[in-house]
Order: C-alpha cells, then structure tokens, then sequence
C-alpha cells in the first residue's frame, strides 16, 4: 500500500496594489489620519540629529557642527536630571495606580438600565475631558485656595483650621492624580464600553440560566473578554510613564512646590523655548532619552503580554 502524501495549499498572497484597489474606500477613510501622523509624527523625527550637533538656526542641521554624545553627557551629569526623573516617576506611578479607574466606569455604566439615565451619566463624565487645562486648574483654585473658598470654609464651619492644599508638599502629586482623573476618566472609559458592548450576549444568558448574579458575569465574562483590550491600553499607557501633563503641571507650579513639580516637560519648555536659540540641541536631547526610554517601556510590557498569551500591539 503506498502512502500518496499530500501537499499543503498555498494561497497567493494579493499584491498591496491588489488590496487597494478591492478596499479602495477603507484606504481613502484612511488617508487623513495617515496622512496628519506622517506630517506630524514621522517627518519632524528627521530633526533628531539635533541632539548630536551644536544646533545653529542661522546654518541649519546640515552645516551645524557634530556634537556627538555631548548634550547626552550634559544631561546625565545634570543636578536637575534625577530630581526630573523622579519626580515624574513618582506622577506616572501614581496615574499607573489609577488605571483601572475607566474600566470600572465602563463597567458600572454598562450595569445601567435607564437609557437616559445612563446618558446624563455619560455626558457628566465626558464633558470634563473637553475642558482645558487652565480651566481644571481655575476649578482646583476655586477649591482648595488658601483664601477659605469652599473646601477650606467647610473645614473651618466643621470646626478645623483652613489649610494651604495648593503649596503643601506633601499632597501636590494627590492634587495632580485627581485632576487627571476627573478629566480623563469618562473619555477613558470609552474604548472599555465599546469593547463591553462586543461580547456575546449569549454568554451571559448562559450565565443565568445557570445561577450566576451580576457581579459574578462581571468577574468571569466582561472581565475575561475585555481583558485583551485592557493589555492594550496598558501597554500604551506604559508609552507615557515617563511623561506627565506640561500644562497642567506648569499651571500648578508655584514657588513653594517648584521643587516637587521640576519634571522634563516644564524644564524643556524653560530651556529650549524661554532661554531662545541656544538650547535647542540640549533640550532635542533630553526628548531623545525620553522617547528611547518609553520605546523600552512599550516593547517589554508588550513582551511580557505576549508572553502571558494575549495579543499585543507589536
């Protein structure tokens, strides 16, 4: 008996002309958005070799001198470079904590009945996202200024003494966290909700049928199935742990917090916009360190999630 073996079928792949020309309409849905990332986000990265030069605007990057490694070297050896870095590690920690704060909205909003309920709720939590940093910082002076406004008056009519929230050391990075969190949470919870409203409404009929109450087709479907979803926006929130708002942090700057409040951002803004031309390959370079030291962030959290047998970004 002779044994025929079979080859497997190979499938041409389509050409890219091929695929454009069938999802002509998805590419051409596509093209602004690919369009403005490439203008805005791929183009200016030729300006790097900024940070490798003695940037002169009069000569340009081409004629400007090679600088090597040396404005890296500055940075390195700066006295402000680890109080920067950990300041804004102690923000981004503290922001990390708060993450899961737009996956329990979604999950709370989702267990609502009453449409419109659910929409005034919605609308609540989402309009703060539309507001700009120096109203949510007007907002925080509203409240917690030292002149007994609101939160100090309550204080004293409950028989305490009026505290300075906004030059108080000890607190300021709590005062930071809640701001993100109020302006951030409900747009958030937004990517949550949708991949919420994606699982198979079967799976929690099934749920019932066998027992299940709410809070246990919370923890063993939404939860599972939204999982994927939440690696990704981790992974992307890992992108920006070395980051922290510029404006809102500069808004909140004052001279009894400065030291706590020195991060990258405010010290770019200092050093590449305020003092004029000449630090501008100084400043390109401290950029540079942050974007190579985010690039790390996101590939290992994306490793690491990969490993656990979930689909990353990468």
């Amino acid at each position: 008996m002779t044994a025929v073996s079979k080859s497997p079928i190979r499938f041409k792949k389509a050409s890219l002309l091929t695929r454009i020309r069938k999802h002509a309409w998805l590419y051409l849905l596509g093209l602004p958005g690919m369009a403005i990332l490439a203008i805005f986000n791929y183009l200016p990265m030729g300006s790097l070799i900024m940070a490798f030069e003695d940037y002169n605007p009069f000569i340009g990057l081409i004629h400007s001198p090679f600088a090597g490694l040396k404005h890296f070297a500055r940075l390195f050896n700066d006295d402000k470079f680890y109080l920067m870095l950990w300041n804004t590690l102690k923000i981004s920690f503290l922001s990390l904590i708060t993450f899961p704060a737009p996956i329990i909205l979604a999950l709370l909003l989702n267990e609502v009945r009453s449409n419109a309920y659910k929409k005034a709720i919605q609308t609540s939590v989402y309009l703060p996202h539309f507001l700009s940093w120096t109203i949510v910082v007007s907002l925080t002076f509203f409240l917690l200024s030292s002149e007994q406004v609101l939160i100090n008056k309550i204080i004293v009519s409950s028989g305490g003494e009026a505290r300075q929230f906004l030059f108080d050391k000890s607190i300021i990075y709590y005062i930071i966290v809640i701001q993100s969190v109020w302006k951030g949470i409900g747009w958030g919870s937004i990517v949550y909700l949708a991949a919420i409203a994606g699982i198979d409404m079967g799976l929690y009929e099934a749920a019932k049928i066998d027992g299940a109450n709410k809070f246990q087709s919370i923890i063993h479907i939404t939860l599972p199935c939204i999982l994927p979803t939440v690696a990704v926006m981790l992974i992307l929130k890992m992108g920006s742990i070395i980051s922290v708002d510029f404006e809102q942090v500069l808004l909140m700057t004052n001279a009894l917090v400065k030291e706590k409040l020195e991060v990258f951002e405010v010290y770019i803004y200092q050093n590449g916009v305020k003092s004029g031309s000449t630090q501008f390959s100084y400043t390109t370079a401290i950029g540079m360190f942050k974007s190579v030291v985010s690039t790390i962030l996101v590939i290992t959290t994306n490793k690491i999630v990969s490993s656990n047998g979930m689909r990353g970004i990468l």
